[in-house]
């Protein structure tokens, strides 16, 4: 009957121990002996989402824009979202962490701005070209050249599903910025790659758990500034601007 009860140390050394632990640790949370902490790593992985998102708005939607005045310009953005959806990540982190371009934050942004590209892009030349042509008429008809068009007309009326791509892009950057903690970038993947490497599972799934909550958290945040952002410039689609 002795051998079929635990011992105290097999109790102690079970991963949910590990995991209560964990994530009951102030050390955890707030970094000791030269590991950082969540908090720490939660800064890293904001930063890396936000210049990886902003890079992608920055490329993204002056491409569309320039694309819907190209009469072809649907195939390229076709184009150029189905291919970028079918290059696998992790194969282009690690191309440019071995690469020219070196392990680290660098690497793993340019990798998250390929992958972040497609919704950005499809969702502004779908929003712009969506543009009701009576509205843009007019427009140049009060002496608007087209790039005035662009700016104060089409763009705006556009912003609400501009809003949806960046949104997803958003989510799809956050998540994925966890795997390049593989190529040194920091970020919440420290904690899973860290709990790995030291077998210390209590770890990687208190990681797993911090890394699906700011997600969901990430993801409810977005849908809110979403729904805002549609509510204001939903009502120049109403008046037709």
């Amino acid at each position: 009957m002795t051998g079929s009860v635990p011992l105290p140390e097999q109790v102690n050394n079970s991963t949910w121990h590990q995991f209560t632990t964990w994530m009951t640790s102030r050390s955890s949370w707030f970094g000791a002996d030269g590991n950082a902490g969540v908090f720490h790593l939660l800064v890293q992985h904001i930063w890396i989402s936000v210049l990886a998102l902003g890079i992608t708005c920055a490329i993204a939607i002056p491409m569309a824009a320039a694309l819907t005045r190209w009469r072809r310009g649907g195939l390229v953005v076709t184009s150029l979202a189905n291919g970028a959806r079918s290059i696998p990540i992790v194969g282009v982190m690690l191309l440019l962490a071995i690469g020219p371009v070196g392990v680290g934050t660098e690497a793993a942004v340019i990798a998250l701005v390929i992958f972040a590209i497609p919704p950005v892009l499809t969702n502004t030349y779908t929003g712009i070209r969506e543009v009701d042509a009576d509205t843009t008429r007019a427009a140049v008809g009060m002496g608007m050249t087209r790039l005035q068009v662009m700016r104060a007309v089409e763009l705006p009326l556009a912003i609400p599903l501009i809003a949806t791509g960046v949104r997803l892009a958003a989510v799809q950057v956050w998540a994925t910025a966890t795997i390049a903690a593989l190529i040194g970038s920091g970020g919440l993947g420290n904690l899973v790659t860290n709990g790995y490497g030291l077998q210390y599972y209590g770890e990687v799934y208190g990681g797993v758990v911090v890394i699906a909550v700011t997600a969901i958290a990430v993801d409810a945040l977005m849908r809110r500034a979403e729904n805002a952002i549609r509510a204001r410039f939903g009502q120049l689609v109403v008046a037709g601007f």
